[in-house]
């Protein structure tokens, strides 16, 4: 989401307001319907200092307390919500209906705050768009789709769908790490133990020695001395550490853009985040076209759930030669967006007038190669493991006997 700031004048005099939009098209339609006087100007600013403090707020103590989206029971609502309206129950009683029996609580508000913001006139995307933290912005851009079409019912199904792919592959990636997450923290337990415990031992031993000790055994007692001295304060300035992290990320768009830049670099992480991101956007794309949204309409809306913002820029770029005249085929290609195979659906769509199936089976080319490194992962992530591994007990092995073997050596020769 970005931000605005819209100037009105009514009555000869000039009011500014802030306002939270995907894109400006989008920014200057809630202008209009805020009915405030003569819109005059409209603006894209940076995040207001108000924001960030709530952004801080949120990232230091919901981070840790925060509802959570339950995804089986989002799945199970969306789906009731549509089979209501397909009865022909009216939209809000259908919300009240699910909010009061739901038993997640996040679900239970989302629904009645969306019911009583439709009984007031608003938009059920109105109410998504504050919730967009948990739910994500592809709830809101398949919510808008469905006012946009007229037909809520098939969104909120496409949305259950897209919401059950996503929680079977959440769930086959917690599967997949699970062993080696396991078997990280118990390398890292049983270490910081012998650290804390074993080295202790030894300095007395090692202290006899009365000469300089080896690198190894100087950094293993650098670090018995910071953990059993400083750990608390080390693990306060970690916690500090990755809130800051976290709130410039959400703040700053040129801390984002570098962290974004690097993400697609990193080994397996880059290649889950690019596949993830092009199927959803590739699919809702496809749907977009495919329920009469024109070319660039679709692309304006599917921006916002685009998260990435190296993507994110190469999809604005699309946009921008689009507006030029520019076909969608020649602006993928000259963005690199996607790879050669992708491009050739998205050009022989394109020629053939079928783009919006094209882009449904593009989706499909990269949810295959997302679901192929999902259930090879644990196989990819185990020569990492086992390097961990290997270095921390040469480290281990290297800081305790090295020193060892010197004095064994120096009594030899005193022999």
């Amino acid at each position: 989401m970005k931000y605005y700031k819209a100037t009105f004048i009514y009555k000869g005099k000039k009011e500014d307001l802030i306002l939270k939009a995907q894109n400006r098209s989008e920014a200057i339609i809630k202008a209009k319907k805020l009915k405030k006087g003569l819109l005059v100007e409209i603006n894209e600013i940076p995040i207001p200092f108000e924001e960030k403090l709530k952004i801080f707020k949120d990232i230091v103590s919901n981070k840790i307390l925060r509802k959570r989206l339950n995804y089986p029971a989002y799945i199970s609502s969306l789906k009731q919500l549509a089979v209501l309206l397909k009865a022909g129950i009216s939209l809000k009683d259908a919300l009240e209906d699910i909010a009061n029996h739901t038993k997640d609580s996040l679900i239970s508000e989302l629904f009645a705050k969306a019911a009583e913001a439709i009984d007031s006139g608003k938009a059920l995307s109105d109410v998504f768009e504050e919730y967009e933290n948990y739910i994500g912005g592809i709830s809101v851009a398949m919510v808008k789709l469905g006012e946009q079409t007229g037909d809520l019912v098939a969104a909120l199904e496409g949305l259950a769908q897209i919401f059950e792919n996503m929680y079977e592959n959440r769930r086959k990636m917690i599967k997949a790490l699970r062993y080696p997450v396991i078997t990280l923290f118990a390398i890292a337990g049983a270490f910081v133990f012998l650290v804390l415990v074993v080295v202790p031992k030894f300095k007395a031993v090692f202290a006899s020695l009365h000469a300089k000790l080896p690198l190894p055994t100087r950094m293993l007692l650098w670090t018995e001395h910071a953990l059993s001295n400083y750990g608390g304060y080390i693990l306060f300035a970690l916690i500090i550490i990755t809130i800051l992290l976290i709130f410039f990320y959400k703040t700053s768009y040129k801390f984002k853009y570098f962290i974004d830049k690097n993400l697609l670099k990193m080994y397996l992480i880059g290649s889950i985040i690019e596949y993830s991101t092009l199927s959803r956007v590739l699919n809702t794309l496809g749907t977009l076209i495919k329920s009469g949204i024109p070319l660039l309409d679709a692309l304006q809306n599917v921006e916002g759930i685009v998260e990435n913002e190296i993507l994110r820029e190469k999809l604005k770029e699309i946009i921008k030669g689009i507006n030029q005249g520019r076909s969608f085929a020649e602006m993928v290609n000259e963005t690199n967006f996607v790879n050669y195979v992708a491009i050739r659906m998205i050009n022989a769509g394109e020629q053939s007038g079928e783009l919006d199936s094209m882009l449904e089976s593009a989706a499909n080319y990269y949810n295959d190669k997302f679901q192929d490194i999902i259930d090879n992962m644990q196989a990819a992530i185990e020569p990492i493991m086992l390097s961990v591994i290997g270095v921390l007990v040469l480290w281990l092995a290297l800081g305790i006997f090295l020193p060892m073997w010197d004095l064994a050596s120096a009594a030899k020769n005193a022999m």
